[in-house]
């Protein structure tokens, strides 16, 4: 039986390249890992940091420190080493009055500080005069053991978080081209390029002022295709809805870090919330589920390969036949692909004060159905179809609160499941137009 991925494909004689579809989905899975991480600890770091908790507050226990008033009762230097390589410490005790107690310490820094002079430590005390009173910082939970009379800057942090936003571009800008590339190839834009230079620059057009109601063609003929004339533009990109999970799994995830962090923060302060814990574990779970979904839909539209349709002539008139050509690419072995030419209409109308839309199919026939074939990676499905819009159908039309539209659907049933419906738009005009012109 033969593997659904092949990772390793022959290309000419002894010398082997790594499979097409393997080599996008681990893109794809590699950047979408990058940008996740980089993005669910980047909120998790920021929330830790504003919250004050775990993990922040354990690596840099300075961001949760206030800022108060000490007096400097006496200033030293502490000799530490072994007489053959001595180090000298400068230290202050310092008087931190709170309204509960007063504090004694002697400090510094958090960090402690060590020369290998005594005058070096001296004049590090240079300006730290005994009962003069100067800004302090200290943990309030603990001030006894935390007051300090200088800072140190957190550079460790701000390291963190430029790894992490690092990881957030890298991630992102690779997810982005790695999806931009599933609908694309070499063949397309070389035809593109090659069938622009034969395109006339100016096509007959239907005047909008005399049929307004009727749809312009002009963005479903801006685009040449391989085989014949124009190349019909997908009605809702696999591209978009990608980047709506993405978005939608990138934000839930966010939230859901700001909650553990803040629930985990409270436990091991000894404070639980149990209500911030009770709604964390669901919100953790439905980013888990997205995260899922994203990568999913990854792994389903890497697999099915862009869909393709091309058409020999537009727009459409009632009673005429033109050619369509299919190409699907992927890595599938394709139980049903059909084509349908499906025409919809729709009404937007007010129901007391709500506004509703309802869309019924009036119209659906069966152009092409092809089965029971295998698509290859770099080998994608064509074929060649006839079309026949049906005698006397209603033209395409479009108003404020009515509309007819017409496309073509490609739809494919493939193993393991797969099931794919992809639109195609197209503009039917009226018969008598063409008789007209």
């Amino acid at each position: 039986m033969p593997r659904w991925f092949r990772i390793w494909e022959k290309k000419r004689g002894s010398r082997r390249t790594v499979s097409r579809v393997v080599a996008s989905v681990g893109e794809t899975f590699f950047f979408s890992a990058i940008f996740f991480f980089g993005v669910i600890f980047t909120a998790m770091t920021v929330a830790s940091t504003v919250l004050e908790t775990w993990p922040i507050r354990t690596m840099f226990p300075e961001v949760a420190y206030v800022e108060g008033e000490c007096t400097v009762q006496e200033i030293r230097v502490l000799k530490l080493g072994t007489d053959d390589y001595p180090r000298y410490q400068p230290e202050a005790l310092v008087l931190l009055d709170l309204p509960q107690r007063q504090h004694h310490r002697w400090t510094l820094r958090r960090s402690s500080l060590s020369y290998s002079t005594e005058e070096a430590a001296w004049d590090r005390l240079n300006g730290y005069e005994p009962g003069w009173i100067y800004p302090c910082w200290y943990d309030p939970d603990s001030p006894g053991q935390s007051v300090v009379l200088e800072r140190t800057p957190a550079w460790g942090l701000w390291v963190i978080f430029l790894v992490l936003i690092s990881f957030i571009v890298i991630g992102g800008i690779g997810l982005i081209y790695t999806l931009l590339l599933m609908g694309t190839s070499v063949e397309r834009r070389a035809a593109i390029a090659k069938k622009a230079k034969t395109l006339e620059l100016l096509r007959e057009a239907m005047p909008a002022t005399t049929y307004p109601s009727i749809p312009n063609d002009a963005n479903l003929t801006n685009s040449p295709g391989v085989r014949l004339a124009f190349r019909l533009p997908i009605e809702v990109s696999p591209g978009w809805w990608l980047l709506a999970t993405l978005i939608f799994s990138l934000l839930w995830s966010g939230m859901a870090g700001v909650f553990f962090i803040a629930a985990l923060g409270n436990h091991l302060a000894g404070k639980p919330d149990w209500m911030l814990t009770i709604i964390s574990l669901p919100t953790i779970g439905i980013a888990l589920a997205a995260i899922s979904q994203f990568l999913r839909e990854v792994t389903a539209n890497t697999r099915v390969g862009p869909t393709g349709l091309e058409i020999s002539n537009h727009p459409l008139y009632p009673g005429k036949e033109y050619r369509v050509f299919v190409t699907q690419a992927g890595k599938m072995k394709v139980r049903q692909l059909q084509i349908l030419l499906v025409c919809e209409e729709a009404a937007t109308f007010l129901q007391g004060t709500d506004v509703r839309s309802e869309t019924k199919r009036v119209v659906e026939e069966e152009v092409a159905a092809a089965k029971g074939f295998e698509i290859k990676p770099g080998l994608p499905f064509e074929a060649d179809y006839q079309l026949r819009v049906p005698e006397g159908c209603m033209h395409s039309f479009k108003s404020d609160h009515n509309a007819i539209h017409w496309k073509l659907v490609v739809q494919i049933n493939a193993d393991h499941g797969t099931r794919l419906s992809r639109s195609f738009p197209i503009v039917v005009y009226p018969a008598e137009l063409e008789v007209a012109r």
